[in-house]
C-alpha cells in the first residue's frame, strides 16, 4: 500500500485527492508503519459518507503530510520504527499548523501509565487498536466536528475583532471630522472686513441696510455677549444732566 493514498473509494484505493475537504467533511490522517492496519482502517471507513481517509506508513513523513492535507483528526499509533508515537504527538502540537488538530492515539496497551503518557503529550483520545468500527467513525466523527466548530469559533473572532478594529479607525475618522466641523463653525462667526458704522450715533450699517446698535450686531455676528454697565465718564455726564434737570 503506497503512502499518503486516499481511500475513502474502495474500487480505487490508489486514487489522491487534489484539494481538501469542504469543512463538512472529516479528514482523517493514519500514521502506522503497518499496512495492514491502514487496510484496515481503510474498509472501516470507506462506507462512511464525507470522510476522507489518508494513510502514511512513513513515520519520518508524518508531520510533512499533515501539514500538507490539513487533516481534521490525526490517527497516530505509538509503536513504530526510527520515531516514538508520543514524539510525533509533540510534534504536532508544536507546529502551528496541526497544533489544534485531534489526535486519536492507537495502541496495542490498555495501560493507564501509557494513557497518561499519551495525554500528557497532547493526545485527545485513546484507542486500543484495532478498534470496533462504530466506535472509531464515533470518535473520529466527535473530534472532527468538535475541531470544526473551534475553527468557526476562531474564525468568527477574528472577524470580530478586525471589525472593531475598523470601528475605531471610523470613529476615530468621525472625531476628527466633527473637530474639523467645529473649527470651521466657529470661524463662520468671527467678524472680519470692512464693518460700517455711524461717525455720531455708533450703530452700524448691516447688508440689508438696517441700522444696529453695536452690542446686538455684535451678539449677531460672534460668540461675544455683553452685559451692560455704565462707565465713570459717562456717568458724570448723566449725573450733571440729571442734577441740571432737577
Amino acid at each position: 500500500m503506497a503512502d499518503d493514498v486516499v481511500m475513502g473509494d474502495s474500487n480505487n484505493p490508489e486514487a489522491v485527492t487534489a484539494t481538501p475537504p469542504d469543512k463538512h467533511a472529516c479528514m482523517v490522517l493514519l500514521v502506522d508503519d503497518q499496512a495492514m492496519v491502514g487496510e484496515t482502517v481503510r474498509r472501516m471507513l470507506a462506507d462512511q459518507s464525507h470522510i476522507d481517509f489518508h494513510y502514511c506508513g512513513n513515520p519520518a513523513e508524518a508531520i510533512g503530510t499533515a501539514e500538507r492535507i490539513k487533516p481534521t483528526v490525526i490517527l497516530q499509533d505509538l509503536i513504530m520504527p526510527g520515531v516514538d508515537g508520543l514524539t510525533l504527538v509533540g510534534q504536532y502540537r508544536a507546529s502551528p499548523a496541526t497544533k489544534d488538530v485531534p489526535i486519536i492515539v492507537l495502541s496495542t496497551k490498555e495501560d493507564p501509565t501509557v494513557k497518561s503518557e499519551a495525554f500528557t503529550a497532547g493526545a485527545n483520545d485513546y484507542l486500543v487498536k484495532l478498534p470496533d468500527k462504530i466506535e472509531l467513525v464515533a470518535r473520529i466523527r466527535l473530534h472532527s466536528n468538535a475541531y470544526a466548530n473551534q475553527l468557526q469559533r476562531d474564525e468568527a473572532y477574528r472577524a470580530l475583532r478586525e471589525s472593531q478594529r475598523l470601528l475605531l479607525l471610523s470613529n476615530a475618522k468621525l472625531q476628527s471630522l466633527n473637530q474639523e466641523l467645529e473649527d470651521a463653525l466657529s470661524k463662520v462667526k468671527q467678524l472680519s472686513g470692512l464693518v460700517p458704522i455711524c461717525s455720531y450715533c455708533k450703530r452700524i450699517r448691516t447688508d440689508e441696510n438696517y441700522w444696529e446698535q453695536v452690542d446686538r450686531f455684535v451678539t449677531e455676528h460672534s460668540e461675544v455677549r455683553f452685559s451692560h454697565g455704565i462707565c465713570p465718564s459717562c456717568y458724570k455726564t448723566f449725573l450733571a444732566e440729571y442734577e441740571a434737570s432737577t
